[in-house]
């Protein structure tokens, strides 16, 4: 594993704890935040009403965050007044993506960049892709290209990469959909594999937010040597970069589960949202009951994980302190270069 610049390694500390754990909260969904309130009000979501639910989970669940992950069209330009977090995940990725009968083809948010991630004063870029190692050789070939582009980007600005992978139904699947949700009975080699293929140093990436490599609904009951299993192997598969763990909407207690078997196989924390604060709007749109719901439910369960967190991930103080090791200190200045 190549070390991170120290430019990344700097933007990367300021998304843990002082004991290196990430306890990251997403609000950069967007088809899942347009379907609550579609679904309530009957017709189209309003832009103003999108901010009006971001705004309710980063002003009551910030503060227990270590970072937060925004989107820039509705999060970055409203919401970040409310951010009591000290780091700043960014989205890169469109929501929309192409499918085709045997693939998905990733692209980013129109007219938005690295670049502009860097400037506006993101810690990190994050990018979600749709991938799974049997779909059609173009749709692999566009991901391979899509994600390793994006590697060179945040290599030649200094920001850290947090890649995000999700396995997915083809079209003709019996479980087909597009929504942001866990595959139903996903094939647990598919995603070991994918990870395993853009944790080669050509993707340059820092930092892995992954799925479960197995459904949810193993995870209920009692936990199989199967499922230990595929945690390991999951694990094995991060080429020993740092991960966390995403939640895909997941309930609380197969969240919990899950976390303990990640942070029992190395996972450093992880970047979640829906599991955190949806049930809370099932009220809506009844804005005070879901600001409620926030404050007690919401923050009860994120203070649970970050307990968890805080006693079993796998603390990275020692990858930064290796890290930040400068060979030849007295010729920092002459050795360190700029911007390519």
């Amino acid at each position: 594993m190549t070390k991170p610049a120290l430019g990344k390694l700097i933007h990367l500390k300021k998304l843990c704890t002082d004991n290196g754990h990430f306890q990251m909260l997403a609000i950069d969904q967007r088809p899942p935040i347009f379907n609550i309130i579609t679904a309530a009000k009957e017709r189209k979501y309003k832009y103003e009403e999108v901010v009006e639910c971001k705004k309710l989970i980063a002003s009551n669940l910030s503060h227990l965050a270590t970072a937060i992950l925004m989107d820039p069209h509705y999060s970055i330009p409203n919401i970040l007044k409310y951010n009591n977090s000290k780091g700043l995940v960014i989205t890169l990725e469109d929501h929309d993506f192409i499918e085709t009968r045997n693939g998905r083809y990733s692209k980013n948010i129109y007219n938005w960049t690295i670049e502009k991630i860097k400037k506006v004063g993101g810690d990190a870029v994050k990018v979600l892709a749709w991938y799974r190692p049997d779909a059609e050789q173009k749709s692999l070939d566009h991901q391979h290209k899509y994600v390793q582009k994006i590697g060179e980007e945040c290599e030649k600005y200094c920001i850290p990469f947090l890649l995000e992978l999700l396995v997915y139904p083809f079209q003709n699947d019996i479980h087909h959909s597009r929504d942001y949700k866990e595959q139903k009975q996903k094939n647990t080699r598919h995603i070991i594999d994918s990870v395993k293929e853009f944790a080669q140093d050509k993707y340059k990436v820092d930092i892995f937010k992954l799925e479960s490599p197995v459904d949810s609904s193993n995870l209920e009951n009692g936990i199989t040597e199967e499922t230990e299993i595929a945690f390991k192997e999951l694990a094995q598969a991060t080429n020993h970069k740092p991960w966390v763990v995403l939640s895909s909407g997941m309930d609380k207690i197969s969240f919990y589960k899950c976390l303990e078997l990640a942070y029992k196989n190395g996972a450093s924390g992880y970047l979640a949202g829906r599991t955190i604060w949806y049930d809370s709007f099932h009220h809506y749109p009844d804005i005070s009951k879901v600001d409620n719901g926030l404050k007690k439910e919401s923050v009860k369960y994120i203070k649970k994980i970050n307990d968890l967190t805080a006693r079993n991930a796998h603390s990275l103080k020692t990858y930064f302190e290796n890290g930040f090791k400068i060979h030849k200190p007295e010729q920092f200045t002459q050795d360190f270069g700029g911007f390519k």
